[in-house]
């Protein structure tokens, strides 16, 4: 397969070797003159042997990527194209329900683990552990360095990702409205703890306020694709 030797895409999206694994498979099934059954121990076999080439493959040109969220990314935009291409084409009446369930499963801990790697980091500059025993002193230079950091990171994770693509609009839409919902209410009560201390002076250290969160994490996964 010539395709499997192409470099995995720059802005993480679907290797094109994807469309050629389908077509093998799709190929599979009339070549067997399969029809509409779950019981093919043979042809359940030799599925199960494409899938965990194709896993192996995959994982291999993940690695092509240094920063370990785009691998995630990249695997999860993978396992996706596979579980879309299949809703015209009933795949999964031929290889059984577990098969589509499996790649959903994919699906779901890749976006897990891109998380854990990616935007849980930038989550935690915003987490305080602060008591009454600390002096203001201390808190104060504690929550402004956490602030700092928290613009440092966010600015670059978003800088980087807004050239990422997720070609399927919805799953687009859901990855963005879960990081929505992480991390604007830890941010809002961050800042709110912020200007607390801090006061008016609070606003020399604020680089982004709710809507700009908001608006910035709206143009994530774009790259240089449209939508589906």
């Amino acid at each position: 397969m010539p395709e499997a030797k192409l470099a995995a895409p720059a802005d993480g999206g679907h290797h094109p070797m994807m469309a050629k694994i389908l077509a093998y498979l799709l190929f599979a099934i009339r070549s067997q003159h399969i029809e509409v059954v779950n019981g093919d121990r043979t042809f359940s076999i030799q599925t199960e042997g494409t899938m965990e080439l194709l896993e192996s493959i995959l994982a291999s040109k993940s690695e092509e990527y240094a920063d370990p969220s785009l691998r995630h990314f990249f695997m999860m935009n993978n396992w996706k194209y596979l579980e879309v291409t299949n809703r015209p084409r009933n795949m999964d009446a031929v290889f059984g329900d577990d098969w589509l369930q499996k790649i959903r499963a994919k699906v779901q801990q890749n976006i897990e683990l891109y998380q854990r790697n990616s935007w849980d980091k930038v989550l935690e500059f915003l987490k305080l552990d602060i008591n009454d025993s600390m002096e203001v002193n201390f808190v104060v230079d504690l929550i402004k360095e956490k602030i700092s950091l928290f613009n440092k990171h966010f600015t670059e994770t978003c800088r980087v990702q807004c050239t990422w693509s997720i070609h399927y609009y919805k799953l687009r839409k859901e990855m963005i409205e879960s990081l929505k919902n992480t991390l604007l209410p830890a941010y809002g009560i961050f800042i709110g703890r912020f200007q607390d201390f801090l006061k008016t002076d609070a606003y020399e250290y604020i680089e982004y306020g709710m809507f700009d969160i908001h608006d910035i994490l709206d143009n994530l996964f774009l790259g240089n694709k449209k939508d589906k």
